[in-house]
């Protein structure tokens, strides 16, 4: 047989260049004569690669039933050769089966060292002098228990010479991974202390990656991977230091956000966004003769758009507003509230809205902290007729970090007070008196039933990014160019035939067609269902779509809950608005959340006063939502009590 020496090489199933690879595979096996010995560590891998494309089913359409049953039956004789070569290759000779393998085959060479025991005849000092020559194998081979296990000494002696062991470390306990993450080993002899040693050297290093270090600094310590608070504070510094660095010497990208109040007797908002930098402002004519109570409240939602019009957050971070660089490239935690520059510039907007409103109201004597007062304990009960709940607003010579903590406790107060109004219609002080427990934002209930709806299934998930993602593959076509930024909006306004799409984009459209997004006229016009594709324009921008805002489009939402794409809940918040709490005020969901109400309950804040400014402001910021929210909850009840005329 004449051996195919260009790499056939098996990456999954669903690799987009399998197809290439397995009609080598075909040339190969078609020539394959079972009786061969092989020459070369090469031919040995490229086989056992050769097998796995035939183990996983993949075939072409034109591959007979015949053909295919050869192919599996010389597969079954390649376990036997490669068990022949292998057993040939021991300390005298390994070295140079390395030095000429190809390095696409890398990864294999440790999958059938382990699978054929390979490992076990090769020595510790062999391995080591393997090891050392080609430091780069120390990864694939962590990737195998048993050979950890049996040479753990040899493994945990290159452990602490290879200068990529911290970032190993890091990446293994702390790095969230977009696909299967592989799998990782480190041996016993590897102690915790060996591990802090080599954390130690890597933070204090001028190499140190900022990434690193950002993860390593707002990890949260584990039975699995313990982090001092030591090393997590000089993580922090030197992270700081060398981000200091790194902007010093190339300036990235700036943006920003310039709001205040100024003389508009029309009572008109300036808004614009030039050079990355949104501006507004507003009149203060329309404060100072609108200070009744409700407006004042009502400006978080009309002026400042602190809500959508389906009275959800218009702050969280959703993956929607991420770039495609924000969503793939750099280095994310596997428990980081994953943000991006969208939801840096939302967060600063909302602050300042919240600074400038503030200082201008405080002109005008009024306190942000007593309209709270009067939504508890005023508005509640005479517009609802909900009694018992009250709310303790700080004096005005409170300093910063005493006004945190007490709005802390006041956002866990509101909340316990609304769960116990929820259950017995009124608030009992003494069962109030009697609960000492955190709240959980996701167990908080609703009083309006189908509050809200999410995605369930991975068929409209996929529908989502076909009509909806950057990354659609059926958004450029040569009649329509680069013109439409999605599919529906294509169809909607182009007369689009099947034939007007590549081969390729034809599968997703055809499969559009069978779930009952598309259709297709007579005349083989491409359409699109508008009532499914409002739905799920929705939910791809906000991941959480509000039935009670949908009119005659609600049945869309109930037809894919039947259907199994969709689920209702009932609760408070949605789940980005519970992702966001979490991020904000704990740390029991994400590793990198600023921790406000811990942080100041367990007097761990920082004494800098401008940083307890600031918290104090996203503290406000989180009790105006909590307010809105609850509100929104009342008035839908009271909607659906009335009677429908």
């Amino acid at each position: 047989m004449e051996w195919n020496h260009e790499a056939i090489k098996f990456y999954s199933a669903q690799d987009w260049g399998a197809g290439h690879h397995l009609r080598k595979v075909e040339d190969l096996l078609k020539t394959f004569e079972p009786q061969t010995l092989l020459g070369s560590i090469d031919e040995c891998l490229e086989l056992y690669n050769v097998k796995k494309f035939i183990d996983a089913g993949l075939r072409f359409p034109e591959w007979s039933d015949v053909m295919v049953d050869s192919f599996k039956d010389k597969c079954r004789k390649i376990p036997g050769l490669i068990g022949k070569f292998l057993g040939a290759v021991n300390d005298s000779n390994i070295l140079d089966h390395y030095d000429m393998m190809n390095g696409v085959y890398e990864d294999n060479f440790w999958e059938v060292a382990c699978e054929y025991k390979l490992y076990e005849r090769i020595s510790a000092e062999k391995l080591d002098e393997l090891l050392s020559a080609q430091p780069r194998a120390l990864g694939y081979a962590l990737r195998h228990k048993k050979i950890v296990l049996h040479h753990g000494k040899v493994l945990s002696s290159q452990l602490e010479a290879n200068v990529h062991t911290a970032e190993r470390l890091m990446s293994h306990y702390l790095v969230a991974h977009e696909n299967d993450q592989v799998a990782c080993y480190f041996p016993s002899e590897f102690t915790q202390e060996k591990r802090d040693q080599i954390l130690w050297q890597y933070v204090e290093s001028d190499d140190a990656n900022p990434n690193y270090l950002a993860l390593l600094w707002q990890a949260q310590s584990t039975a699995e991977f313990p982090v001092s608070d030591r090393l997590r504070l000089k993580a922090k510094k030197q992270h700081e230091a060398a981000t200091e660095k790194l902007f010093a010497e190339r300036p990235g990208m700036s943006y920003g956000a310039e709001i205040g109040f100024t003389s508009r007797p029309d009572y008109s908002t300036d808004e614009s966004y030039t050079d990355r930098i949104y501006h507004a402002l507003y009149s203060r004519e329309w404060l100072k003769d609108n200070l009744d109570y409700p407006t004042l409240l009502n400006n978080f939602i009309y002026l400042f758009g602190y809500v959508d019009r389906s009275f959800r957050c218009a702050f969280t971070s959703l993956q929607s507003k991420l770039g495609v660089f924000e969503r793939h490239l750099g280095i994310k935690g596997v428990k980081d509230y994953q943000t991006g520059v969208a939801f840096s510039m939302d967060r600063m907007r909302t602050i300042l809205q919240m600074q400038a409103y503030k200082q201008e109201l405080e002109k005008l004597d009024v306190r942000i902290e007593d309209i709270f007062k009067w939504f508890f304990e005023v508005y509640l009960q005479e517009e609802f007729g909900a009694k018992g709940f009250t709310y303790t607003p700080p004096s005005e010579h409170t300093t910063p970090a005493e006004k945190c903590k007490l709005l802390a406790i006041s956002i866990d107060g509101v909340l316990k007070q609304y769960r116990l109004f929820l259950e017995d219609g009124f608030v009992d002080r003494e069962l109030l008196e009697m609960s000492s427990g955190h709240i959980v934002f996701s167990e908080i209930r609703s009083m309006v039933d189908k509050k809200y709806a999410y995605s369930k299934s991975d068929e409209l998930q996929r529908e989502q990014f076909i009509l909806y993602s950057d990354q659609s593959i059926v958004t450029y076509t040569d009649k329509t160019q680069s013109r439409y930024d999605n599919l529906p909006k294509m169809l909607l306004l182009e007369e689009m035939a099947m034939e007007d799409f590549h081969e390729y984009q034809q599968g997703s459209l055809n499969w559009l067609l069978k779930r009952g997004t598309i259709g297709q006229e007579p005349t083989g016009k491409l359409t699109i269902n508008k009532g499914k594709v409002v739905v799920l324009k929705d939910l791809f921008a906000n991941e959480v779509v509000c039935p009670s805002y949908y009119g005659q489009w609600a049945s869309e939402i109930q037809a894919l809950v039947v259907s199994g794409d969709m689920e209702y809940e009932n609760t408070l918040f949605s789940r980005p608005e519970q992702a966001y709490l979490n991020y904000m005020l704990n740390k029991s969901e994400y590793s990198n959340g600023l921790d406000l109400r811990n942080k100041y309950s367990h007097d761990t804040c920082s004494l800098k006063e401008e940083v307890q400014i600031q918290d104090y402001i996203e503290l406000l910021k989180i009790m105006v939502l909590i307010i809105i929210k609850i509100n929104e909850e009342f008035c839908l009840r009271e909607m659906k009590r009335s009677p429908k005329t």
